[in-house]
């Protein structure tokens, strides 16, 4: 008879791999706030779509019309180009989302991509429009704005999540 001690795994949890995988158990929280900023990003990206089908009364609602009639004196297909350009950027957004919740492949460049879009989404939200929206009171730009921030926010959690994994369990020594 021989002895398989030797081939058999040492009791204990199950060891991590080195690389920062969100698939752990310590990390639902942030594979949660990934999965519904992904999810958010393709609903704006569905929204703006299918507000093509009325872009000028779409524009006028979220406060672009003017800035939108302008660029159409460049050319008349110039704000549905940018629209769709925006519609495909949100679905990378939430593509990118849904991958660092591990719903989807890991995309390439994933922790670099969730930290750029963590960024922007905090730059919107606060530099770009949410602060001077607070300080004219307009709702519903203010409105945007918090919605950016939240977003953002789950992208910076999920990225530092990424960034931070959990301490490896010591591998068994092979014999």
């Amino acid at each position: 008879m021989t002895s398989t001690a030797h081939t058999q795994a040492a009791p204990g949890p199950r060891p991590v791999s080195n690389d920062a995988d969100i698939t752990s158990t310590t990390a639902p929280r942030a594979r949660r706030a990934l999965r519904t900023a992904g999810w958010a990003n393709i609903a704006i990206a569905v929204a703006q779509a299918t507000g093509l089908i009325w872009a000028w009364s779409m524009f006028r609602a979220v406060g672009i019309e003017a800035d939108m009639r302008e660029l159409a004196t460049q050319g008349a297909a110039l704000p549905y180009i940018l629209t769709l350009i925006t519609c495909a950027a949100f679905a990378a957004f939430g593509l990118y989302g849904l991958s660092g919740a591990a719903d989807i492949r890991r995309l390439p460049l994933l922790r670099a991509g969730l930290v750029s879009i963590a960024v922007i989404y905090v730059c919107r939200a606060t530099v770009y429009g949410g602060i001077a929206a607070v300080r004219d009171g307009d709702t519903v730009q203010i409105v945007f704005a918090a919605i950016a921030l939240l977003i953002g926010l789950c992208y910076a959690n999920g990225a530092f999540v990424q960034r931070h994994p959990t301490t490896a369990a010591p591998r068994a020594a092979a014999l």
